[in-house]
């Protein structure tokens, strides 16, 4: 192995023997200290993994919260960098720079679901949907890692990432200003925020935007010059807070939230791309703007038997353009240039309604119905020119244009309900079920729609079932068993595309939802300094949706020769270690930590199975971390190695050539510093130098090639 990589293996193997890093420690053991003011990560309530606030150490589910303290210290230039350490997660950008999604356990993004105050954000693509919430505007991110369907929505497969917005402030007005550097991107972020609470009333008004320049990394195989050509991008985002608590008891609260963000990013092309017979390809991602209004209404304690009730509604609309462009020449006397451009809006409506019950003392139950409504329209065009060259006559040039426009919709409708039964002070038992109904519909198309593909109803019930058991000091044993469901995109049901091969897909309306079951145990330490949290899983996916080949049945009449459709093929069996430990090293600042994941992922691809599946097998962040105050001011700092050991991809041609490609296993080197001062007046100042070895590496295939030596300055204020 090369040095780097042997290095990168040692650290990650150091951090998987050590317990692992929750990312703060248990206060009563270690006062004096800043760090040790903090509660225990592990005592942060969460209500992702039940629906019910619940801390994590006696969360059934494998949970991680990244509260405002880590978002204000990390500088991020996006939410899905707020969660990159969380073990299992990946972080996936693909060729655009400004489109960051997330993959859980190796399932690609687009069985993760994205929530934002509870309410799902859609994107009926192929990628998945990516995550384009401000983090200034951001009060905590809960991140759920395996299948979750039975509390949280078709499409979690993988897991679920909730995005908490924050509300108003404690005093009648507060002003919030900042603003972030970026040397690797010559970019920069800033943002302000008016908040503050009257009365019953609370208000919180925000305004962001950020330019990000193309990316510089060292150079080497992926750019000669030093820079990504292609990988710059912008954002702006407005949102809007108002809530108001009501009653005697102050135990109705309402509130109204708006947003609205707006995105334009280039595209990277890998060198790699470039092969035989393709000569050119080129993505473009001109806009993609998101509005979203929603309402929520909380009542709490409202009578012995009705302990909560909880009712939220909203509207969302994507506007989404994409261009693609790829030239080919699979003979020396022919070229084929294909052109596609897809003008999407997807529009989204729906609710939820939940009643948290308390039948019996040992009986805490939840019961609720949820609806949603994906309504997509796609105008598709795609412009195919082959031209053909043959020695000593003029060329001979074809060109056929291919415009489509459909419109299709799918409304899911969902029951659920769950019991927490308490059989002994320390024994938990959680079981819970959702039933789904769900019906696709091709509403109206350009093209003649055949009998049999106009749409179709399904319905599916999924489970889950938990165990904890605190009877150990300071620990938490548990177990899950929990299914994931997700239905096919109305893209993959209904609607026709060149894009990515240059060759035609058909949508198939008689796919089946993709699904999973998984099985977990951990445990989780809290005490004496120490924080500890680890997991072993395997979960087993089927009915994975891929393309092949037109067959009868798969395809339109219409489809031509060479012509590809969607169907259920692949599947998977992934198996782990999630692992997050951290040690307040008594009479000390010093804190070391680290988190980390090993896994294995068998894919299954028509007759091929295998390990390679593109998922490295240790990948983590090992840090020693440095809380103090000086002068009465906070300082930090936090010294840490992030990396992955190799990873390899092995596919088959549809001649039955097997072929593997290797991506070599990657560190980089970072140290944060930073200090906080003031009460009145909070100041918050960061310096971050990332990559301090000026490393060459791309993380994963889904990622682009990884910034170079760069520095990273924000400053915030807070009146």
């Amino acid at each position: 192995m090369k040095k780097s990589t042997l290095a990168t293996t040692m650290a990650l193997a150091a951090s998987c023997l050590l317990p692992t890093s929750a990312q703060t420690i248990d206060s009563s053991e270690q006062p004096g200290s800043p760090a040790a003011m903090r509660p225990s990560k592990l005592d942060t309530i969460t209500v992702l993994g039940t629906r019910t606030e619940t801390s994590v150490q006696n969360s059934p589910a494998s949970v991680s919260v990244i509260d405002r303290y880590e978002i204000e210290r990390q500088a991020p230039e996006s939410i899905a960098e707020l969660i990159r350490d969380v073990p299992g997660v990946e972080v996936v950008d693909a060729s655009a720079a400004g489109m960051k999604r997330i993959r859980i356990r190796g399932e690609s993004s687009q069985r993760v679901t994205i929530l934002v105050d509870g309410q799902e954000i859609t994107d009926h693509s192929t990628f998945g949907t990516p995550i384009l919430v401000d983090p200034a505007n951001v009060e905590r991110i809960e991140v759920i890692r395996g299948p979750a369907s039975v509390l949280h929505g078709a499409k979690a497969i993988g897991g679920v990432v909730n995005i908490i917005t924050r509300r108003g402030g404690d005093g009648p007005i507060g002003l919030e200003v900042g603003g972030t550097w970026y040397s690797g991107s010559n970019g920069w972020q800033g943002w302000s925020a008016l908040s503050g609470s009257v009365g019953d009333f609370d208000y919180r008004l925000s305004v962001s935007g950020d330019d990000h320049n193309d990316r510089k990394v060292p150079k080497g195989q992926y750019t000669p010059t030093g820079r990504l050509d292609g990988t710059s991008y912008n954002n702006r985002d407005v949102s809007l807070h108002l809530g108001y608590t009501l009653g005697a008891e102050r135990n109705h609260h309402i509130a109204l939230k708006v947003n609205q963000h707006k995105l334009e990013t280039d595209s990277w092309t890998s060198p790699s791309t470039l092969q035989y017979p393709i000569t050119d390809f080129n993505i473009s991602l001109p806009k993609r703007d998101l509005t979203k209004v929603g309402l929520y209404y909380d009542g709490e304690n409202l009578s012995p038997l009705v302990r909560k009730v909880h009712v939220d509604a909203y509207y969302q609309k994507v506007d989404r353009l994409f261009s693609n462009t790829v030239t080919m020449q699979p003979l020396p006397i022919m070229s084929v240039g294909v052109n596609s451009t897809s003008d999407d809006r997807n529009v989204n409506y729906g609710g939820t309604a939940q009643v948290d019950l308390q039948f019996y003392p040992s009986h805490y139950t939840i019961a609720g119905v949820q609806y949603l409504m994906d309504d997509l329209d796609t105008a598709k065009n795609s412009t195919t020119s082959t031209t053909r060259s043959i020695p000593m006559q003029p060329p001979m040039k074809t060109v056929r244009y291919n415009p489509r426009r459909d419109r299709a919709s799918l409304r899911t409708l969902s029951a659920f309900v769950q019991d927490e039964w308490s059989i002994t002070d320390d024994f938990k038992l959680i079981g819970g079920l959702r039933y789904y109904h769900v019906k696709s519909s091709l509403d109206k198309s350009s093209q003649p729609i055949e009998a049999g593909r106009g749409g179709s109803t399904t319905d599916r019930l999924v489970k889950s079932l938990g165990m904890t058991y605190t009877g150990i000091s300071n620990t938490t044993l548990r177990a899950l068993y929990s299914e994931g469901y997700i239905m096919p995109t109305l893209l993959q049901m209904f609607t026709d595309t060149t894009a990515g091969s240059g060759s035609p897909t058909h949508g198939n309306p008689g796919l089946a939802p993709e699904t999973s079951r998984n099985i977990e145990i951990g445990a989780r330490y809290s005490g004496g300094g120490l924080v500890l949290d680890a997991t072993a899983f395997y979960t087993k996916a089927k009915d994975y949706i891929t393309t092949q080949p037109c067959v009868a049945g798969i395809c339109p009449a219409s489809a031509g020769a060479g012509d590809y459709g969607y169907v259920n093929a692949n599947s998977a069996d992934s198996f782990g270690l999630e692992l997050l430990a951290e040690y307040a090293i008594p009479g000390s600042s010093f804190t070391p930590y680290a988190s980390g994941a090993w896994m294995r992922r068998e894919v299954n691809v028509g007759p091929l199975s295998t390990y390679n599946s593109a998922t490295p097998a240790l990948s983590g962040r090992l840090g020693l971390r440095y809380d103090d105050t000086w002068a009465g001011n906070d300082i930090w700092a936090d010294l840490y190695m992030r990396g992955s050991t190799h990873s390899l991809q092995t596919v088959r041609s549809s001649a039955g050539v097997d072929s593997t490609d290797r991506l070599p296993g990657w560190a980089s080197l970072n140290l944060s510093v930073g200090a906080e001062s003031g009460r009145d007046t909070r100041q918050q100042f960061a310096l971050h130098f990332n990559n301090i070895l000026d490393k060459e590496y791309r993380a994963s295939r889904d990622e682009l090639p990884g910034t170079g030596r760069n520095v990273v300055l924000t400053y915030q204020v807070k009146f």
